[in-house]
Parts: C-alpha cells; structure tokens; sequence
C-alpha cells in the first residue's frame, strides 16, 4: 500500500498567474526552447511555461524540495540522477546547458521534472509535468505525489525480518483501518501543504487535489531487490521506473498484497496495480482472500482486472473519455497563450541575454 495524489491548476485560472522573468537557470531553458525560428506566439507561450515551471520550484524550495531526479524534454532525459546525489539542481541545468541539441530547441511539447524528497512518514516523488498542447479537457500542468512509507524502509533487511516489522498492521480487519485512516490523513497533509504553498506563491484560488490508495498485486513473488521488476519505457516517469534508492521504499509494498491475504484482510476503496504500475482497477470493496493475492501463485493481471464490474471511478471532477482522443489544442487555442496582453513581462532580448553566474 502507498498513496497517490494529483494536483491540477484549473486552465481557466491559468490567466490569473503572474509571470515572471526568468531566473538565469532557467532563462536556460527558455533561450534552448525558442533558439530556432519560432513564432511569437509558440515564444510567449514557451516564457509562461518555463516562468510556471520556475514559480512551481519555488513552491518545492520553499517547502525544502530541493533533490532533482529527472529533466526531460519531449521524453529525452538531459538529467537523470543515477548516484543519489542531494542539492543537484544547478547540475541537472548546467547538463541540460551543454547537452541540448540545436535542432531540438525550436519548440517544445512537453517539460518533465521530477523531484524526490522525504520527511518523518514518508519517501515523496513528485512529477510536474507541463504540456504546452493537450487534449480537450485535460490540464495543462499536472503534479503527481507518491508517498511511500519510509517506516518500513528495507535497509538491507530480507522479506521475513520486514515482513515481522509490517505484521501488526495486519493483526486484524480494525488495526489494519486504522492504520490506513492515519497514514493516509498524515500524507494529505503534506499534499494540503503543497496546494497551499502554490496558492499562496503562485497566486491561483483554484487549485485541485486528489488522493487515492494503491495496493501493488506482483505477477510473482518478489522474495529481493533482484526480482523488483521495473517500467523504463518511453514516457514512464514514476515510481516504477527504478529511480536510485527508490527499491528500498518500494519494496514493502511488494509484500502488502500477500500479507493481507494470508490475515484475511478486506481492502476498501483502493487502486490496485501490478509490480510494474500496469492499472488494474479502482475497487470499492476486495475479498484479498483469494488467490490472486497469494503471491505462491503466478497472479493472472488480467484476469484480476476483469474481475471489476465496477464504473471506472478516478475522483475527477471530470472524464476525459467524453472528449475525442485525436482533438488537441491548436497553437492558436492553447491554454499558456494568452493573447495579445503579455501580461506585464518584458520581451526585450536583454531579459535573456546573460546565461552565466549562480544566481537562482
């Protein structure tokens, strides 16, 4: 079991943002993103990405987020922390400095960053995502939250010693309630923060935040780090990618399903997922009893999915299934541009000018 959140910055309050300069770090991104032959419009549209992204930082520094893992632009990695290193985001915009390709930085579609950082009750990783087009109905920047417990972290310990650690949270049906209820108060508390924090900072009334509870269902028995099995495939920027470090948090929840059979545990209002973070569905109410959660038999992950019947529940205000998969944004549409009012920022090229020095 670990839990998830998603917060959303409605687009009809995207106006309502204040842009602002760049820092030079990040006037990096935006002189790479618009050094080809751009129009003005894809250009204002880059600045308030790159301006959003730089405010969101300064929510994450301001809560004491500060470990980058990840930068990517349009699925190519131009950072990707493989050593655990701490306090790394000028390197990972220095390495994007170097490395970009000048025939890359025309335009963009997508900027991905990912955070990670941990507290008393949890291990956090956290994926901004900016989409400068987008489908109809989806938001154009999206923050997903994984919170891990860190009180069952493995630190070198095998399956049986961790699995007496976690054994009196599954004692019974209340205990196991219980501990869920607080733990999942504890992580929307910091996800509270997070929507508060960008509120206050980024001067948006409306902010949207979502949490759900994930319970992993392996394919087979995970006995060590070594059968972890991981999802490194274009567009994967979450838990299950195999970030450094990230097995020693993971790898309880590996044992959850398992364990929650063999005490008779019922599961309510959870997402289940495979050990690769494949959706199986949202389940209102789970007999783990069965089966499918004993993790001595080989789970059909398919199989177990079909075993819902219930609607798709998401906690979205809204489904995105009502809108055509192929309609995206035009430029002329997209929600970063805001017409002919550059609301206050400068667009002289001085502003962009100066890419040395440590100023953040």
């Amino acid at each position: 079991m670990y839990f998830e959140g998603n917060i959303s910055i409605d687009p009809s309050q995207l106006t309502q943002i204040e842009r602002v300069k760049p820092t030079k770090a990040f006037k990096r991104i935006f002189y790479y993103l618009t050094l080809g032959n751009v129009s003005d419009q894809i250009e204002k549209e880059t600045f308030t990405a790159v301006s959003i992204l730089q405010q969101i930082n300064d929510v994450l520094l301001h809560l004491g987020i500060d470990n980058i893992v990840r930068l990517s632009h349009d699925g190519i990695d131009f950072y990707l922390d493989k050593e655990g290193k701490e306090g790394d985001l000028k390197e990972a915009f220095d390495k994007y400095d170097l490395e970009i390709d000048h025939s890359m930085s025309s335009h963009y579609d997508q900027l991905v960053m990912v955070m990670e950082h941990e507290d008393s009750g949890f291990k956090y990783l956290l994926e901004i995502v900016i989409n400068r087009t987008h489908k109809l109905g989806e938001y154009p920047i999206e923050i997903k939250v994984t919170g891990l417990l860190n009180q069952f972290k493995k630190e070198g310990k095998d399956r049986e010693k961790l699995r007496q650690e976690m054994s009196s949270v599954f004692e019974n049906q209340e205990a196991h309630n219980k501990f869920k209820s607080n733990k999942l108060y504890e992580f929307e508390q910091f996800l509270n923060e997070l929507k508060m924090a960008i509120i206050k900072l980024m001067k948006v009334d409306d902010v949207r935040a979502e949490s759900k509870t994930k319970m992993v269902v392996p394919k087979a028995k995970v006995t060590s780090e070594e059968d972890m099995r991981h999802d490194q495939s274009y567009g994967q920027y979450g838990v299950h990618y195999g970030y450094y470090g990230f097995n020693d948090f993971l790898f309880y929840s590996m044992l959850w399903s398992s364990m929650s059979h063999d005490n008779h545990i019922t599961v309510y209002d959870t997402h289940l997922e495979s050990d690769m973070g494949e959706d199986i569905g949202f389940y209102e109410e789970v007999d783990t009893t069965t089966d499918y959660f004993d993790d001595e038999v080989e789970t059909d992950i398919e199989e177990l999915g079909e075993m819902n019947n219930e609607a798709d529940v998401t906690g979205s205000d809204f489904d995105s299934s009502d809108y055509d998969d192929d309609t995206t944004k035009s430029d002329g549409g997209s929600w970063f541009d805001f017409g002919g009012d550059d609301g206050g920022s400068d667009w002289g090229s001085d502003d962009f000018g100066d890419f040395g020095g440590d100023d953040w």
